[in-house]
């Protein structure tokens, strides 16, 4: 009998389906975090992990196209995407019905099917899987957005959610406030990012100024507002500020860093490219995260780029919002109050007192406990729970020796 795999119904992608998609299509800031968890997947179980995705839609065209079935990789994992008629107005329902065959095709019995969050289009395939498949669905609860959505997704994603809670065995989690929304005594395990590598302080120059960097989405919901308003309260110099990503207040930051006032002090770099990105990364210090604790998607979302910018090596001066303070401890510097002069303050002591302040941070727990070794560890104690869990007359899940 096969050992069992891993098929993870995931929209995410990467570069190398840019590169086949012959179009421009959105890009996924947030695709790093699946690829390290995909990766830990295959450490703690030994198993195949595969992606099964729908084609996005186009960045700009909006004229009917039809996308054919494609396989590229995710980093390292192999990914199929089913095909569709990228059709206006019509391109969603039409995703639904390829997808849940797509799916279906690509599944087999002893099968574990990871949710990427209480999507309608995953959910409805699984459910159409598991007629034809004797398969364990797990949820990868990323993040709840649709409970704090207002628009008609809310409605497709509470349905997704009533549903979903029938299929799944066992949940991951990133917040650790989304458990209360699981059905009771169901298996879960925290995953909120990875330190990848050694995740130690990089030896960084600090004779010149302190370059701050912020990545990520450009909006109020994460405090960019709030950043920038902090930055008229700084020292006049000591310090610079890298801005990279894309959201509504792009505008505001672009005109800041044109201004008179911030020139040479203020850079946007919009959304870089991996490697110009990384190199992005290796001239910077410390790393921004300044999303409002007040803001509802902070009580259902972890902000992931904290464990990227510990991954680097960077400092990271934080907020609260999002269980940051609960899962990271002392290994990030924190601004209390969500206002700019708290940040302000916070930006300012770390240019005074750059070297001291990173002596006092405590960052090996943390590295530990969220490295890929330590998640594969935990990972594989929850996947063998979610085994006792299933009740309902699957096969023994069966993993390769690891």
């Amino acid at each position: 009998m096969p050992s069992a795999r891993i098929v993870c119904l995931s929209n995410a992608y990467d570069q190398n389906y840019h590169d086949v998609r012959g179009e421009e299509i959105p890009r996924i800031l947030s695709v790093g975090k699946r690829i390290d968890l995909f990766q830990c997947l295959k450490m703690a179980t030994g198993a195949e992990v595969i992606v099964l995705s729908s084609p996005p839609q186009a960045a700009h065209r909006r004229s009917t196209r039809w996308l054919p079935a494609v396989q590229t990789k995710l980093s390292s994992v192999p990914q199929f995407f089913c095909c569709n008629w990228d059709i206006p107005k019509l391109r969603v329902p039409l995703s639904w019905v390829f997808y849940a065959w797509h799916v279906m095709r690509h599944t087999r019995n002893g099968d574990i099917i990871l949710l990427d969050n209480y999507e309608f289009i995953y959910v409805i395939a699984a459910h159409f899987a598991k007629l034809f498949r004797r398969v364990t669905v797990i949820l990868d609860y990323e993040d709840g957005k649709h409970l704090i959505d207002r628009s008609w997704v809310r409605v497709l994603s509470g349905i997704a959610e009533w549903l979903g809670r029938r299929l799944i065995r066992g949940a991951i989690l990133a917040h650790p406030a989304m458990k209360e929304r699981l059905p009771a005594g169901l298996p879960t395990v925290l995953v909120p990012g990875f330190v990848t590598g050694d995740g130690l302080p990089r030896d960084i120059e600090t004779q010149g100024d302190v370059r701050f960097l912020y990545s990520g989405s450009l909006d109020a919901t994460r405090g960019v507002d709030l950043l920038l308003k902090s930055l008229e309260k700084l020292p006049d110099s000591g310090w610079h500020l890298d801005v990279s990503g894309f959201g509504s207040l792009a505008p505001e930051v672009e005109r800041i860093a044109s201004s008179p006032r911030f020139a040479g002090k203020v850079s946007f770099h919009q959304t870089l490219p991996s490697e110009a990105y990384q190199k992005l990364v290796v001239s910077s210090q410390v790393g921004l995260n300044c999303q409002r604790a007040s803001d509802p998607i902070s009580e259902v979302t972890f902000p992931s780029k904290v464990f990227s910018y510990l991954s680097a090596g960077l400092m990271v001066l934080s907020g609260t919002a999002g269980a940051v303070r609960e899962i990271c401890g002392n290994a990030c510097v924190y601004f209390e109050e969500e206002t700019p002069e708290s940040l302000a303050t916070a930006m300012s002591a770390i240019v005074r007192d750059f070297s001291e302040i990173r002596r006092c941070l405590e960052t090996r727990q943390v590295r530990e406990r969220f490295s890929l070794e330590g998640t594969a560890v935990r990972l594989r104690e929850f996947l063998d729970a979610v085994a006792r869990f299933d009740q309902s007359g699957h096969r023994r899940i069966e993993f390769k020796s690891s």
